[in-house]
């Protein structure tokens, strides 16, 4: 059974640390919201741009080198708007974390059998992050079990991989024989009523479980009371409801899915290609953007995902499938118009990428509120609970992780 409110206990550093920063960020984020819930993309000039004229013309006048480093570095942004405004100065310590894990031997070869080396990478300094496991263990959202997999081999315990794809399961049983590691493969879907009793006695692990799949693995672990627990959650923007709905009564920060989209921005880790393809998107979908509002349709109006493969397409069949799409087929601009147009694109995506930055300083502070959203409600029923980096951002720029064990009523400090 779940603990009432009133009875709540926390760790006293989590008290004093995790909450206080919990409520800060939020403070901050609600108080400085009319400079990153506008969306350059949508809104060629946020009104901010009128409130300091000097900031916009600053970014607008920035090359392109510039723009990429300011991207990458969320304390030098920190500092360019803090200029304007320097109460944002106290978010350098609001976002600073400590890194976890420690320096060990590389795994064994066999146990990483087809796996890119990236994410190699990201699975063993999870695992070096992971410590303290004493119960059998649970991969939650598992694909072929690689984390698992390692998880078993250092730690010497049985585990439990839960994936829905069956072809993944499948493949994931073949690699555990061949590494001569026990472990089982629960053909579940993760978000069903039946995947949450595997809980109970485990300690679960998820990788990288986007949105609405850490949120029932959160959900269930207090509910069939899991000793523990190591999360590193991704995607916090895939959820069931059009709104967050916050794990805790006093997050209090109103955010609609579009909005914890800025959360996991990051390209960092992108090769040249997959920006290049990034930027081809989104100029073309500025360029359509910018034709709907020619035909008055209002620019803040968002329309569904448009499929990667069109690209190759050409910007002119591109842009005819999406006004057919978009039910626009009758106003389709002229042909000779279609460069003009790109162009206009291409322009549109370099104010957008400059004055986003102001967006994009919220980047950092958002996601470790959001991770802290999970912390709290952890800690707030029974878990002692650490909220740490576990590896650098250049590695993954998705690099928290929450750490949770459960007390029990006779050591659960006051």
């Amino acid at each position: 059974m779940l603990q009432s409110p009133a009875s709540y206990n926390f760790h006293p550093f989590f008290a004093k640390t995790m909450l206080a920063r919990f409520h800060a960020l939020r403070d901050c984020l609600v108080a400085h919201d009319d400079l990153w819930r506008p969306t350059p993309f949508h809104i060629p000039r946020p009104d901010w741009c009128d409130l300091y004229p000097d900031l916009g013309q600053q970014l607008l006048s920035l090359k392109d080198e510039e723009v990429t480093r300011l991207a990458g570095d969320a304390h030098a942004l920190i500092e360019l708007l803090a200029h304007v405004r320097p109460q944002l100065r106290s978010l350098h310590e609001l976002i600073a974390l400590p890194r976890a894990g420690h320096n060990a031997a590389p795994p064994p070869a066999h146990l990483f059998t087809h796996v890119p080396g990236r994410k190699q990478g990201q699975i063993t300094a999870f695992a070096q992050a992971t410590t303290d496991i004493r119960f059998p263990i649970l991969e939650w959202c598992a694909g072929k079990g690689h984390l698992g997999r390692l998880l078993g081999y250092q730690h010497r315990h049985p585990v439990a991989s839960l994936e829905i794809d069956a072809t993944l399961v499948r493949a994931g049983t073949a690699l555990a024989a061949h590494a001569g590691i026990t472990q089982t493969f629960l053909h579940e879907d993760a978000l069903a009523a039946s995947a949450q009793p595997h809980l109970a006695g485990h300690h679960a692990v998820a990788l990288h479980a986007c949105g609405e799949l850490h949120l029932a693995l959160l959900r269930a672990a207090v509910t069939h009371g899991a000793p523990a627990l190591d999360l590193a959650p991704c995607c916090y923007y895939r959820i069931a409801q059009k709104n967050y709905v916050p794990l805790n009564h006093d997050a209090d920060l109103p955010l609609s899915r579009d909005e914890l989209h800025l959360a996991v921005t990051e390209s960092i880790t992108a090769g040249q290609r997959d920006r290049r393809q990034r930027d081809l998107a989104r100029a073309w979908k500025l360029a359509f953007l910018e034709w709907r509002t020619r035909l008055g349709v209002p620019r803040g109006r968002t329309f569904k995902p448009v499929p990667g493969g069109w690209l190759t397409l050409g910007f002119d069949a591109w842009m005819r499938r999406l006004c057919q799409r978009e039910l626009l087929r009758e106003l389709l601009p002229e042909a000779a118009n279609h460069d003009e147009l790109e162009q206009i694109g291409w322009q549109r995506l370099k104010e957008v990428s400059r004055l986003e930055l102001v967006r994009l300083t919220f980047r950092r502070p958002l996601e470790i509120w959001l991770a802290l959203d999970r912390a709290v409600f952890l800690a707030r029923h029974g878990y002692q609970v650490d909220l740490h980096e576990f590896c650098d951002p250049a590695l993954t720029p998705r690099n928290l992780l929450i750490s949770a064990r459960r007390q029990t009523l006779q050591t659960r400090p006051c």
